[in-house]
């Protein structure tokens, strides 16, 4: 697996399942502005009342093949391996599949992240333990503190300016990298 970001803003993604786990996939997904679709004939409370707000859309029965071909990211979160193993038939090969309970039937896994202005720490176990990867997660971003964090939003601000500038690119990458060992 490579680790990368994607922007998610205004892409649809579609969870299959109603569950905790699909609510806790949603929540993260819907968080960063992505059009969420939840198909399940149940959901859990907080998904009906996302649903009753107008934040996502729930279709209110199981799975069909069709329900996929719009979904940029496909989240399979139910508790039936059978229907978890639909969802990735039914998927594309174009499409990010997330299978919550069986990590390598899908081509994505969701990491454990924190995230304050410019500064992501996220931390995989490879599915081996999300909770592992949440702990380390809290532990590796602790250091950073909210001036840590202004740092960053000033050098992105810089880097900005040395990368508009008309200096040579060996000077543009001497300065950058100055900027970094200042900090």
């Amino acid at each position: 697996m490579l680790p990368i970001m994607i922007d998610v803003k205004g892409k649809q993604v579609t969870i299959i399942g109603g569950g905790r786990v699909a609510y806790r996939k949603l929540s993260v997904f819907l968080g960063k502005g992505a059009k969420v679709t939840v198909i399940s004939p149940d959901v859990v409370e907080q998904i009906r009342l996302l649903h009753e707000e107008c934040r996502i859309l729930w279709i209110k029965r199981k799975m069909m093949p069709n329900d996929l071909t719009q979904a940029f990211i496909v989240i399979a979160a139910t508790d039936k391996q059978s229907v978890n193993a639909q969802v990735k038939a039914y998927s594309k090969d174009n499409q990010l599949i997330c299978v919550a309970d069986d990590g390598d039937c899908g081509n994505i896994h969701m990491v454990s992240y924190k995230q304050k202005g410019n500064l992501t720490v996220a931390v995989s176990t490879g599915g081996a333990s999300p909770f592992l990867a949440k702990k380390l997660t809290d532990q590796f971003f602790q250091p950073f503190d909210d001036a840590y964090i202004e740092k960053i939003d000033q050098i992105s601000q810089k880097r900005k300016e040395i990368k508009a500038s008309d200096v040579s690119d060996g000077e543009k990458r001497k300065r950058l990298k100055e900027l970094t060992e200042r900090m």
